[in-house]
């Protein structure tokens, strides 16, 4: 049974893949057949994973598939609103295949094109986290800049996000086990 999801999406994928490959290279593909691409390729990968008892696993391909088609959007369009969101999900999908330095690169690209992003702060706090834990040799300037950010752009951030994100920053000599076990030795016992 796995294998028939398994060649479903990846014959989804090559087939979607081929007719597009028909269209004219020098037409611009419209914003509705982009986003309708981006949805088919979501929708997949939702099914897929409704199944993942089954097949076990997503195919890397299918999630490099949907990455190719957010890029299309932000490169067709980088001026459009949903740009800055394709930008986001790249930087997610980046996140999740465990390639950080992608992540951080396509979050970086969507801090500095799109100012007002309304999902800026959780952008700014996973940079941070990026650099703090993943990223490495590890950036104490990069972590500091990313933190440092997020609290002044957000002045109303729940207090103790706040006072845990001082904590970090007057904490960066530990790298993020560190702290986390300096953190639990803290704690009062009841």
């Amino acid at each position: 049974m796995n294998k028939k999801y398994i060649f479903f999406a990846l014959f989804l994928v090559f087939s979607i893949v081929s007719c597009s490959e028909n269209e004219s290279k020098d037409e611009k593909p419209s914003k509705e057949s982009l986003k309708a691409r981006i949805k088919e390729m979501e929708d997949s990968i939702r099914g897929l994973q409704a199944n993942l008892n089954e097949i076990k696993q997503i195919p890397n391909l299918t999630h490099f598939e949907l990455i190719n088609r957010l890029l299309d959007y932000y490169h067709n369009y980088p001026e459009d609103p949903f740009s800055a969101e394709c930008l986001d999900k790249v930087h997610m999908k980046y996140s999740g295949l465990n390639i950080p330095e992608r992540a951080a690169q396509y979050a970086d690209t969507l801090l500095l094109e799109y100012p007002k992003y309304p999902n800026r702060a959780m952008v700014l706090e996973s940079q941070g986290s990026n650099y703090d834990v993943f990223l490495q040799p590890r950036d104490t300037a990069k972590i500091r800049y990313y933190y440092n950010l997020l609290l002044k752009e957000n002045p109303k951030m729940d207090k103790e996000k706040r006072a845990g994100i001082i904590d970090r920053l007057n904490h960066l000599d530990m790298n993020f086990d560190q702290f986390i076990e300096y953190k639990i030795s803290n704690m009062p016992i009841p």
